[in-house]
Order: C-alpha cells, then sequence, then structure tokens
C-alpha cells in the first residue's frame, strides 16, 4: 500500500507494529480461511470448537488478545480507538465476514462487565478474558418484524409510530428469574455457533412495554439455534435465527439500561450504541475497499491489452485513481470519526459522541466499499466474475455491507434527523 501520511498513524510505533502483525494474520490465515469457508455448502459443523471458523478467531486472538476491548474500568487492556480502528480495518482487509465474527464475540462479555456483578463476571467475562478458545458471543437484535426501521424507531415514534408492531421476543419475571419467549431474526452474526448472546427483549409487556437486555447461554433449555442461512456474500461468517422457549434465566442476567433501550417500546434505541457500531462498520468497510483496490491494482500492472499493462491506458488509469481516491477518504473519516466517539465514550465516559457523524462514517465507507469492489471486478473483466479471483467475493461482500447493521438510505435518515435537529 502507498505510505500513510496520517502521523497520528504513521509515526506511532506502537500502532504500526500492531498493524503488521494483524495483517499478517490477515494475510496467511484470516482471507485463506475466508475464501475456504465461504465455498462451503454445508456450514453446520463450524460450531464445533475444532472447527475452521475457531481456528480463525484462535489465530486472530494471539495477536489481539481479547481483553483489549475491555476498558481497563471494567477489567481490560482497555484498546484506543487508533488501535480499535488499525484493527478492524486490518481484519476487514482480509476478510469483512470474519472480522465481523470477530466484533461480536465482544457483545455479552462487554454487557456483563459493565453491571461490575461479581457473578456474572465470573460467568461471563473471566472465561472470556482467559482464551476459552471456545466462547463465540453474538448480539441479538433484528426479529422477524422489525429490521432496519429498529434504528430510527426514537424518530418514528416522534413521529406517531402508528402501526409499529410490538417486539417479539419478551421477558417476563417470574420470582427471582426471568422467562425469555419468541425469535430473532435469521441475521443474527455468528448465531449458528455463538455460545453466549447478548439479547434485546421487551420486559413485562403486560404491565407496560420496557425495554431490556439480558445474557443468554445459548446451551439453556428451550434455546433453538438456527441453521446458517444460504447468502450471497460474507459467507464466511454464517449467520441463523435464534428462538427461545420460556428460556429461564436468573434475575441479575438482565441487564437495563435506559440510555441505550427505549423504556417506552422496547425497541432499540441506539444513538451512542449505535455510534460504536459504526465505528466498527465503517472501519471494516475501509480495509474491504482497500483490499478490492489493492488487488485491482496489482491486476492492472499486470494485465496487458495493446502491447502494455491496462494500468498504463488512460480510462483504467483514472479508474484507478478515484478508486484511491475513495480509499483513502473513507480511512481518514472513519479514522477521525471513531478517534472521536473513543474520545467522548470510553476514555471520558461522557457517552455524548456525534450520532450524526458516525452514521456518516458508517453509510460513506460501506458505499465506497461497493463502489470500490464494483469497480476492481470491471478492471478484472471477464476474470472478475469467476472464483479464481478474490475480488469476486469481495464484490458480493461489499453488497451485504450495503444492508448489514442498517440499510444505507435507513441509516441516512436516522442521521438527517440528528442534523436537522441538532446542527
Amino acid at each position: 500500500m502507498l505510505r500513510d501520511i496520517d502521523p497520528g498513524y504513521a509515526d506511532d510505533e506502537v500502532l504500526r507494529m500492531l498493524r503488521e502483525e494483524v495483517e499478517e494474520v490477515a494475510r496467511d490465515v484470516v482471507r485463506p480461511a475466508g475464501k475456504e469457508l465461504d465455498a462451503m455448502d454445508d456450514h453446520s459443523g463450524l460450531a464445533d470448537p475444532d472447527s475452521r471458523y475457531f481456528e480463525v478467531m484462535d489465530a486472530i486472538h494471539e495477536v489481539v488478545p481479547r481483553s483489549s476491548f475491555l476498558p481497563e474500568e471494567f477489567g481490560g487492556d482497555g484498546m484506543s480507538g487508533k488501535e480499535f480502528h488499525t484493527v478492524m480495518e486490518t481484519l476487514g482487509w482480509g476478510s469483512p465476514g470474519l472480522a465481523m465474527g470477530f466484533a461480536v464475540d465482544v457483545m455479552p462479555p462487554l454487557f456483563a462487565a459493565v453491571t461490575f456483578d461479581d457473578d456474572l463476571r465470573e460467568d461471563y467475562v473471566e472465561p472470556w478474558l482467559s482464551g476459552d478458545s471456545h466462547h463465540q458471543g453474538c448480539w441479538g437484535v433484528t426479529e422477524p418484524r422489525h429490521g432496519s426501521e429498529t434504528l430510527m424507531i426514537d424518530s418514528l415514534l416522534k413521529d406517531g409510530a402508528e402501526g409499529v408492531p410490538p417486539p417479539d421476543v419478551t421477558a417476563e419475571k417470574d420470582g427471582d428469574q426471568y422467562v425469555v419467549d419468541g425469535a430473532k431474526a435469521s441475521w443474527v452474526t455468528a448465531g449458528p455457533m455463538s455460545t453466549h448472546c447478548a439479547l434485546h427483549v421487551d420486559i413485562d409487556a403486560a404491565e407496560g412495554s420496557h425495554g431490556g437486555l439480558c445474557l443468554v447461554p445459548l446451551d439453556s433449555d428451550g434455546v433453538t439455534q438456527g441453521e446458517p442461512i444460504d447468502k450471497i456474500g460474507q459467507r464466511d461468517c454464517p449467520q441463523g435465527d435464534l428462538a427461545f422457549d420460556s428460556v429461564r434465566i436468573p434475575e441479575q442476567n438482565m441487564i437495563m439500561t435506559p440510555e441505550i433501550l427505549n423504556p417506552d417500546t422496547g425497541l432499540v434505541s441506539f444513538d451512542q450504541l449505535l455510534c460504536f457500531t459504526s465505528c466498527g462498520m465503517a472501519a471494516v468497510s475501509a480495509g474491504l475497499a482497500r483490499a478490492a483496490f489493492e488487488e485491482a491494482l496489482d491486476y492492472a500492472r499486470e494485465r496487458e491489452q495493446a502491447g502494455k499493462p491496462i494500468a498504463e491506458h488512460q480510462a483504467v488509469k483514472l479508474d484507478l485513481y478515484e478508486m484511491f481516491e475513495k480509499v483513502e477518504t473513507a480511512r481518514a473519516y472513519s479514522r477521525r470519526v471513531t478517534e472521536h466517539v473513543w474520545s467522548r465514550t470510553l476514555e471520558s465516559f461522557e457517552f455524548d459522541a456525534s450520532h450524526p457523524h458516525a452514521l456518516a462514517a458508517q453509510i460513506y465507507c460501506k458505499r465506497t466499499a461497493f463502489e470500490v469492489a464494483h469497480k476492481a471486478v470491471q478492471i478484472h473483466g471477464g476474470n472478475g466474475i469467476t472464483r479464481d479471483y478474490p475480488v469476486e467475493k469481495m464484490f458480493r461482500d461489499s453488497r451485504v455491507k450495503l444492508i448489514e447493521d442498517g440499510t444505507l438510505d435507513v441509516l441516512g435518515l436516522e442521521a438527517g434527523t440528528g442534523v436537522v435537529d441538532g446542527y
């Protein structure tokens, strides 16, 4: 790749070493495994502790320990925003699907840690920090009747929100336990092979809807993990539904956070939480865009037409420049937003990061990844639509990004509300 002109990254020896270590794993382990898992017709065996999926996660954790994600206040190492972006961009460069599986793994232990509850820490955080290889977290949000509009429920409520169906997953208090019923949609990332879930629920709907988040071990009686769905991209990180039939969890496993969950509907009201996810999505997408650009550049330097490499033809050279421009602006903006979010949340604990800026980073980087991957396929010509070249998978992965974690238009509408109300 070209030199990094951001002194905050290029001149930092710790970041440089981290990038090199993660890039080695991304190149030698993550990308080859991503290709292998992508081509599999049957993903049912990935939940096995010795599966290829967990081999990859172990390799990543050798370089980026799980403790890196948790702030020092919660018993972790407290990685900086710059370190987080470096890790996620580089893993996205290797495989955006496996990068997302790596990211959602942190959700159950992170939510357990912020409670400062000793029992939850013993059950959810310590095994995770100990390096237990067969531990995979997931985040249960999207439901059969609720898709991307969940991200803008506050705006919908402001406008009346008539016809918004109630949540599909509920939890009812029963003594010192909660009983969880319902199902999440098929889009739970790493759901088929996860061992624990951070689950959004509606609490005691009969008494008035109140949002809650609970921690559910997925080996509990009454839990059904669906088979991986057949999808066009990011097939190396399977997704599937989670169903709950009278699943009992201890009272302490119910975590109430009004700042995160909407108290009137039980649906998720992200705001600051979505700032975090937007940083991860933006960084991974920027890495995917960089990977597609580099593949196109290498190919254009080698592929000859009319007696010279196609990179020397003006039309292709201009395409490559425009791809470079998009990649570099996506990296720069996603870096800046990630540093801002980290500063206002996990460093100052003010939790007042700019929601519109974070959403804009996610939108811009996901769109950039798709546009760059599309052009990379075009530069490859007929070779680009075969599985012999990485850009074919990158294009399919980038198409998934336009929907994952919220469609671009819904995210844009939510960001637009923030701009109109608060600019």
